[in-house]
Parts: C-alpha cells; sequence; structure tokens
C-alpha cells in the first residue's frame, strides 16, 4: 500500500515540474501582473508589491477614462485615449477574471 502511494507522490510532483518547465514564460508574466499562481508561500515583498501594481493600474485606468472625458471635444485626441483606454478596459476585465 505505501508502494502505491509513494508512486502517485512522485508521478504528482512530476506533473508539477512538467507544468512548471512547459509554462515558465507564462507563469512568470502572472506573477509579474501580480497573480501568485503556483507558488508554494507568498511573501510579504511579494504581497507589497502586488498591491502596489494594482493600484497604479486602476488609478492609470481611471485618469485615461477622465481625460477622454475631459478632452471629448477634440476628436483626434480622443481617438488616442480612447484607444489606450479600452486595452486597459480589456486588461482589467482579465485581472478581474483571473483574480
Amino acid at each position: 500500500m505505501e508502494r502505491i502511494n509513494d508512486s502517485n507522490k512522485a508521478n504528482a510532483s512530476g506533473r508539477s515540474n512538467l507544468h512548471e518547465t512547459r509554462f515558465k514564460i507564462l507563469l512568470f508574466v502572472f506573477r509579474q501582473g501580480g497573480l501568485p499562481i503556483k507558488l508554494k508561500a507568498v511573501s510579504k515583498i511579494y504581497t507589497v508589491y502586488s498591491a502596489t501594481i494594482i493600484v497604479c493600474f486602476y488609478i492609470t485606468t481611471v485618469c485615461l477614462f477622465m481625460d477622454t472625458f475631459v478632452q471629448r471635444r477634440q476628436l483626434d485626441y480622443t481617438m488616442k485615449k480612447l484607444r489606450a483606454f479600452l486595452a486597459f478596459a480589456i486588461t482589467v476585465w482579465m485581472h478581474i477574471t483571473f483574480r
């Protein structure tokens, strides 16, 4: 019985390592974006970093929206800012979904 449990643990750890090697870049990008995926323990520095990134991101999104709304009479300026705002809005949607 113990032999079966040991082999299951070995297979589970092998699958975990396989996922980490296969999706190393994707996991790195998610971690840089403040999403602690597949971490054993989240450090306090990482928590502070994550909170700072999220606050800055949402403040930038709000500022883009306000700037677009204030300058809505100038069509060329509005179109430039609206394009950036839509990209940020899609990213906000993805961030909320992954959280």
